[in-house]
C-alpha cells in the first residue's frame, strides 16, 4: 500500500511538472505571437473598413454592401504582377519579368510558376486574363474611365500566348502603362475564376464561402472582427512563404478604425495601437510631442510631392506680362526654409530646385530642375518693374488706384491637410513684408475643390501626388480644361504653348519625345512663374518602438506598398 501511494505521488508530481512545462510553453508561444494593431481612418471612397467579405474585383457602387475593395483586401488578396519600391522603381512581384513593345501598345508579363490561391488552386495566364477582363470591362470599367487611367481608356484586348505569359494590348501608345499597373491597387486584387458563379464568367458573382480566397497571406477572422470598427487578419500559408518571397512575419494584423487623427495619436501613446497607417497619418503638429517619447519611433524618407500656390492667372493682378512679374516677385519673396521648419516642423524640404516636379522623381529630366531662391531685393525690384509702389505710405503696394490688398487666399480645413493653415499664415506674414496683403479663407473640402471650377480665388494652396504617379499625370493640372472641360488650368500662357507641351508629354511614345516636351513645359512654367512652389514634404511613419523592419513605399497615398506584414515586433 505504501509503495502504491509513493508511485501515485510520483506520478502526480510528474504530471504537475508536465503541466507546468506545458503552461510555460503556451505562455511563451503566446508571448512570441507577432501581432500588430494599425489604426485607419475613413476615405473619400468610403470607410477603410466597412462590410466584411466584399468582392474586391467590382467597384463598391455597383452592388453596395457586397462588392468593393477595402483595406483588409491588401492583406487577403493583393498580389500585383509588378510593384514599386520606395523610390518608385518598378519591381517584379507575381510576374518575374515584363517587356513592352517598341510602339508601347502592348506589354507582356512572364509569370512566376507555383503561385496558388489560399485553397491551393494554381495561378496561370488564363487566371490573370480572367481578372483583367473582369476589372477593365466590367467591375471597374466606368470608375477607371472617370479616373482617367490609361489602362482603362485605351484597353483593346488581352491574350495568353502560353500558360505563363499574359499580354495586354492597347489601341494607343501608352508610355506610362507599367508605372500605372505597378502603382494602382485595382490591378492586383485577384480572385479565382472558379470562385464565381457561373465559373469563369467575368460577370459572375463571388461565392460567399470564397470571399477570402485570395493570393494574400492573411484571412479575415470574422468572429473577432466588427464591421465599421475593426478587422482581425490572421496569417495563413501562402505562395510567398512557399517561394521565400517577401515572407510576412506578423501572425496577426488588427485594423482598427479611428477617424480622428489626434485620437489615433493618443491611442499610440497609450499603447492601444502599434502603428498609424500613413494614409491617415499622425498630424504634423503632433510630431514634436512624439519625438520626445522613447516608446515611439518616427521614421522618415524623402518624398517628391510638391506643395505650391496657384494664382488666378486669368484676372488682375496676376494676368498679362505684369502678372508674370508679380508671380516672380512672390516666388523670390518667400522664405521656403523658414516655412519648411515652421509650418512643417522640419518634415519638409524647401522647393527651390523645381516648380512642380521634384528632382528626386526617377522620370524627370534635369531641365526641370529650376526654381526660385529667397531674395527680397529681387522681389522688390520686380514689383517696381510691374508698377507696384507704396504710394500712400500705408505699407501696401498700389498701382492705378488699386492696392495689393485683400487678396483671397483659399485653403482647406480638411484634417488630413492641416499643414495648409500653418503654411498660409507664414505666407501671409512673409508677403506683408513686401507690401502684399492677403486674407486667408478656409473652406471644407468640397467647397475648396469647387474653386477650381468657379475660379473664386486669388491665391490657392495646391499640391501633386508624388513619385507613384506618372509624370504625365503629375502635370495634368496645366491642361485640366482640355481633359475635363469643367476645371480651370493651374496656369495657361497667352499663346497656349504650355497646354500643347503638356499634351505632348501625355501622348509621347518614347522617352526622348516625352523629355523634349517636358523640357518645353518646365521652361514655360519657370520663366512665367506659372505657380509658386513652397516645399517638398518629407514622408514620415509613426509607430511603437517595438515595431521593426518598416520600409517605405513610394507614397502615403499607396500605403499598401509599405507592406507592414513584413515588419516584426521586438520587445
Amino acid at each position: 500500500m505504501i509503495l502504491n501511494i509513493r508511485i501515485t505521488a510520483a506520478r502526480l508530481t510528474a504530471l504537475l511538472v508536465l503541466a507546468a512545462l506545458l503552461g510555460a510553453w503556451v505562455q511563451a508561444a503566446m508571448a512570441t505571437e507577432q501581432t500588430l494593431t494599425m489604426s485607419m481612418g475613413s476615405a473619400s471612397h468610403g470607410s477603410a473598413i466597412r462590410e466584411l467579405g466584399t468582392d474586391p474585383s467590382i467597384y463598391k457602387d455597383l452592388m453596395p454592401g457586397l462588392v468593393g475593395s477595402q483595406a483588409y483586401h491588401y492583406y487577403s488578396h493583393f498580389s500585383p504582377l509588378i510593384s514599386m519600391d520606395g523610390d518608385a522603381n518598378i519591381i517584379p512581384w507575381m510576374a518575374e519579368s515584363y517587356d513592352v513593345s517598341d510602339d508601347h501598345k502592348s506589354i507582356n508579363f512572364h509569370l512566376r510558376k507555383g503561385v496558388k490561391f489560399a485553397d491551393g488552386m494554381p495561378v496561370n495566364a488564363s487566371v490573370i486574363k480572367f481578372n483583367f477582363d473582369r476589372v477593365l470591362t466590367y467591375g471597374y470599367a466606368q470608375w477607371g474611365i472617370t479616373s482617367n487611367l490609361d489602362t482603362f481608356k485605351y484597353y483593346a484586348h488581352s491574350e495568353t500566348p502560353d500558360d505563363y505569359t499574359f499580354s495586354l494590348y492597347f489601341n494607343k501608345s501608352c508610355l506610362d502603362i507599367p508605372i500605372e499597373l505597378a502603382a494602382k491597387s485595382v490591378y492586383g486584387l485577384f480572385i479565382s475564376p472558379w470562385d464565381v458563379e457561373p465559373a469563369w464568367d467575368i460577370k459572375g458573382v463571388l461565392k460567399p464561402e470564397k470571399k477570402y480566397n485570395g493570393l494574400g497571406p492573411y484571412y479575415v477572422d470574422e468572429n473577432e472582427s466588427i464591421p465599421n470598427e475593426k478587422v482581425v487578419l490572421k496569417k495563413r500559408g501562402s505562395w510567398r512563404d512557399d517561394q521565400s518571397f517577401h515572407k510576412p512575419k506578423l501572425d496577426k494584423i488588427v485594423l482598427t478604425q479611428i477617424v480622428d487623427p489626434q485620437t489615433a495619436v493618443m491611442a499610440l501613446e497609450k499603447g492601444d495601437i502599434d502603428y498609424i497607417c500613413r494614409y491617415w497619418n499622425a498630424p504634423l503638429d503632433s510630431l514634436r510631442q512624439l519625438e520626445g517619447n522613447p516608446k515611439i519611433t518616427i521614421k522618415t524618407y524623402p518624398e517628391t510631392a510638391t506643395y505650391w500656390i496657384c494664382t488666378a492667372w486669368w484676372k488682375e493682378p496676376f494676368n498679362g506680362t505684369e502678372g508674370i512679374l508679380l508671380r516672380k516677385a512672390i516666388n523670390y519673396a518667400l522664405n521656403r526654409e523658414e516655412i519648411a521648419k515652421g509650418a512643417f516642423g522640419g518634415y519638409a524640404l524647401p522647393a527651390t530646385d523645381s516648380m512642380v516636379l521634384s528632382p528626386l522623381r526617377p522620370d524627370v529630366p534635369k531641365c526641370c530642375n529650376n526654381g526660385y531662391d529667397y531674395n527680397l531685393d529681387k522681389a522688390k525690384k520686380l514689383l517696381s518693374e510691374a508698377g507696384w509702389n507704396d504710394i500712400d505710405g500705408d505699407g501696401i503696394l498700389d498701382k492705378d488706384g488699386k492696392a495689393l490688398k485683400g487678396l483671397n487666399f483659399i485653403i482647406t480645413s480638411s484634417t488630413d491637410l492641416i499643414w495648409q493653415k500653418e503654411v498660409a499664415l507664414m505666407v501671409q506674414s512673409q508677403l506683408k513684408k513686401i507690401g502684399i496683403d492677403v486674407n486667408i479663407c478656409s473652406l471644407e473640402w468640397s467647397a475648396y475643390s469647387d474653386t477650381f471650377k468657379t475660379g473664386d480665388f486669388d491665391l490657392k494652396l495646391s499640391y501633386n501626388m508624388g513619385r507613384y504617379n506618372p509624370t504625365a499625370q503629375e502635370i495634368r493640372g496645366f491642361n485640366l480644361k482640355e481633359m475635363y472641360g469643367i476645371y480651370l488650368n493651374h496656369y495657361s500662357n497667352q499663346n497656349e504653348t504650355l497646354g500643347t507641351a503638356v499634351t505632348k508629354v501625355q501622348n509621347a511614345i518614347s522617352t526622348k519625345e516625352r523629355n523634349d516636351a517636358l523640357c518645353q513645359a518646365c521652361n514655360i512654367i519657370y520663366e512665367e512663374a506659372a505657380v509658386i512652389p513652397i516645399v517638398h514634404q518629407v514622408q514620415y511613419a509613426v509607430m511603437n518602438s517595438k515595431v521593426k523592419g518598416f520600409t517605405f513605399g513610394p507614397s502615403a497615398a499607396t500605403y499598401y506598398h509599405d507592406h507592414v506584414e513584413e515588419c516584426w515586433i521586438e520587445d
